[in-house]
Formats: structure tokens, sequence, C-alpha cells
């Protein structure tokens, strides 16, 4: 603010007192900083020089790269893997017959004509396609059929076949259990001999069952009560809700009553059986769904409790106890919430990869590491048995098998399931089964 002589001149003229003075000047002094002057905030804040011809941008593209992390690129194993991961494995005896090998080859590429050659799967740290375990299996069964002498076909598989061991800590182990197909006595209709049923799954359009509960009406005193009906997401049901409070009963869902309660839950267990009628007659079952929940082992369980020892954990040496003390089995049972639902099936076993599994010939895996469909060479021990079914001693075997399966047990790269076939004399094997053995996967050349 700027007055001019006149102004000024006419301003001295009146006589202020001395304080009315001080505010006058004052308030011209404020009125004076308060003009808005060139802005200096160029000067105080210049842009920074622009990079490689940048333009000035305020949107931030520029740091969208370092806020996403970048994929990782997986190539396929389309050339050989570094050698430290080749396994230095001269011999390939095989301790069972030819046949059982080429019948679980047949069966899985029976399923693997059908799908995409193309598509990745992971085979421990490398990814390559299905096509290339197509491959694998075809050159392996070429060779297979040739007959030769164990050393000529010693040698021809260190030529033709890439050998990638897989497994956990400084010796490469990996843990083997057993699994297999029991055969259990049922019947197609309930009985109070025949009280346990196995389950098929809802249809996938019934996104809920219904339940009943009790509410109380609001303002009574009288405490009369008024049926309401809920609905709740089947896939959300425990084992204690559908077995001891009848969730899904009366649904026609059965398949079948069995006649013991652990036994059903066994069935859950391995995922497929036989079930023998009242006449004579057999039905296969095979697993088909299950609810949300994730397994938890129940023999752990008994461990740290102090029911069971360590020793104690097989499937054989937890029905011994449950018959002993029948009053525990609901206990323990419910403390696993994963439910198994079966379907009718006339064939056999039936893996995750879609083909029939052959005892002794067929493992199962994480399949989040390795593929279904490929083409194992194993070594470890399995049990001899005698006339009674009980183990006399143990033995080192060597074989080649087919990854056909998984289970909700067998996590991480050192965990493998070997399926023992059907009846009492697999499930005595498979129920003991608890060895450490090498595991090598076999990918042709290119």
């Amino acid at each position: 603010m700027f007055l001019s002589q006149r102004q000024f001149n006419s301003l001295s003229k009146i006589r202020l007192p001395i304080p009315q003075l001080i505010v006058l000047g004052f308030f011209f002094l404020i009125a004076s900083c308060s003009t808005q002057g060139p802005s200096r905030t160029a000067d105080i804040y210049p842009d920074k020089p622009k990079r490689y011809g940048e333009q000035r941008d305020h949107k931030f593209d520029y740091r969208k790269d370092r806020l996403r992390a970048k994929e990782k690129e997986v190539e396929p194993l389309d050339i050989e893997p570094p050698l430290k991961s080749i396994a230095d494995l001269k011999g390939f005896a095989d301790d069972m017959d030819p046949a059982s090998l080429g019948r679980v080859i047949d069966n899985q590429l029976a399923v693997m004509f059908k799908q995409d050659p193309a598509s990745p799967v992971r085979l421990g740290d490398f990814t390559l396609t299905r096509g290339r375990l197509v491959e694998t299996l075809e050159a392996f069964q070429k060779l297979l059929q040739k007959n030769l002498p164990q050393e000529e076909f010693n040698k021809k598989v260190s030529e033709k076949f890439l050998l990638y061991r897989v497994g956990k800590g400084k010796n490469k182990k990996v843990l083997f259990t057993g699994y297999y197909r029991p055969v259990i006595t049922a019947s197609p209709t309930p009985s109070p001999r025949y009280r346990f049923p196995i389950y098929q799954m809802p249809d996938e359009d019934s996104k809920s069952v219904k339940r009943q509960g009790g509410i109380r009406l609001v303002g009574s005193n009288s405490g009369i009560k008024q049926i309401r009906q809920s609905t709740e997401n089947w896939r959300n049901l425990t084992r204690e809700e559908i077995d001891s409070k009848g969730a899904l009963s009366h649904q026609g869902l059965e398949v079948a009553w069995l006649e013991n309660e652990l036994e059903r839950y066994f069935l859950h267990i391995q995922g497929s059986g036989v079930l023998e009628f009242p006449d004579g007659t057999r039905q296969g079952v095979r697993y088909q769904g299950s609810n949300n929940y994730s397994y938890n082992s129940i023999g752990k369980k008994m461990i740290r409790d102090g029911v069971i020892t360590t020793s104690q954990g097989s499937m054989q040496e937890i029905k011994k106890y449950f018959a002993n003390n029948p009053q525990d089995t609901s206990k323990y049972l419910s403390q696993n919430k994963r439910y198994i639902f079966f379907s009718l099936s006339d064939k056999g076993a039936i893996g995750s990869g879609g083909g029939e599994l052959v005892g002794g010939r067929s493992i199962a895996t994480d399949k989040s590491i390795y593929p279904a469909g490929g083409l194992v060479f194993v070594k470890v021990r399995q049990p001899v048995l005698d006339a009674n079914n009980k183990i006399k001693y143990w033995k080192p075997i060597s074989r080649f098998v087919i990854d056909q399966d998984t289970g909700s047990a067998i996590r991480g790269k050192a965990r493998a399931d070997l399926y023992f076939g059907t009846g009492k004399k697999a499930g005595a094997k498979a129920g003991h089964y608890h060895e450490k053995g090498e595991v090598y996967y076999l990918i042709k050349k290119s």
C-alpha cells in the first residue's frame, strides 16, 4: 500500500494523540506486508532436472515397477539341469514283475493323452510341460518292451534319461508312509448292526444344509420356544457335526452303512475301499470330495496325550487301543475335522492324477511340488509278512513307480505315500509303514 504526497500532507495536518498515531502506523505496516509480491517458490523449490528425456509427471507411474514384485520366470526343462541335481545312480534293478509296471504306465498315459501337452507342471525346482512327461513315459515303455539284459538296460536308462533326485536334508531322503484299499463289511440299508453311514457329496447347487435351532420369543417369560430353520454351507460342517449330530442324515446322501465307526474313519483316511455286502457282492467306493478342513492326525494327538507311545502310532495299534478303550473313540476321531465323501465305482482305486493305481507301483506326493504322471525310481525298505500277516522282517527294495496321487497328509519335498493294493495283506504292510528312502525322477533327455 502506497500514499501520494498530497495524501501524506493532508494526514500530517491532522492532530492525533500519540497512541492513536502508533496504532495507525502499525496498521499501515501490516497492510504493506500483506500485499502480494512476486512469488519465490519457484526459486526455493525448483523442478528437478529431467533425466533421459522424461516428461514431468505427477501420476507416479514410474514407481509401479518398484511397488510390484517382479514375477520369477521359470525356464522349461528343455536343457539338462545343473550337474549338482543329476544323481549318480548306475543300477536300476526292479524287484517287481514287468507286467505291473507296464500296466501302471498304460493307466496313467490313458489319462494324460486327453490333457493339454503344453500345460506346465512343476518338478521340484524346475518347470516342464505335461507333454514332456508323456514323452518320458512313452520312451521308457519302448525300452521296457525290448526286454534287455539288466546291464544293458541300466546303460540305456542312463543314456536316455536325466535323473533328478529329490528329498530333504544332507542325504536327500524322503519319508515314505503307506496306504491301501480296505475291504469292509457293509450294507446298502441301515439296521441295528449297520449304523454308521458313509455319504456322497451334496449337490453343488445345494449351497447349504438345513439345521434346526430354538429361539426364545421376545418378551416371553414362560420359556416357550419357537423353532426356526437356519442354513449353513455343508463344506463347513465338521466330522463331529456330521457323524455325531447327524447334520447330513435323512437327505438321501447315504452311500452305504458300516458296522464299525473306526472302520469308517480309516476308510476316510485311505480315500477308497471295497464294500462287501451280506449277500457276498462287492462294490467299490472312491474319494469324491471333502469338507473345508485340513487333516489332523489323531495318532499324534494320542501320543501327545500319553495314551499310546510313538512306537504304537501305527493303524493297527491305534485300532487296538480303541478296541480296549471304546469310550475314547468319538473323542479322538472328532479331533480330525476333515470329512471325506464317496461315490460308487466299479474301477480300482483312482489317483488324483486320474489314472488307476497299481499296488506297489503307485505313489502319492505333494502335487504343488511334484507332477502327476512322473516316472520315478525308488530305493527303500518294505516289510515281509508271515501267513498271519505279521511282519517277519524288513528287506531293501528298488523299483520303478509312477507318481499318480496325493494326500492331505503328504506335504513338502520329503514326503511320499506308497500304495500297497487291496485287502488285509496290503493293510498290514501299509499300517506299519514309516520308512526313509531315496527317490529319483526320470526325464527323457531332449
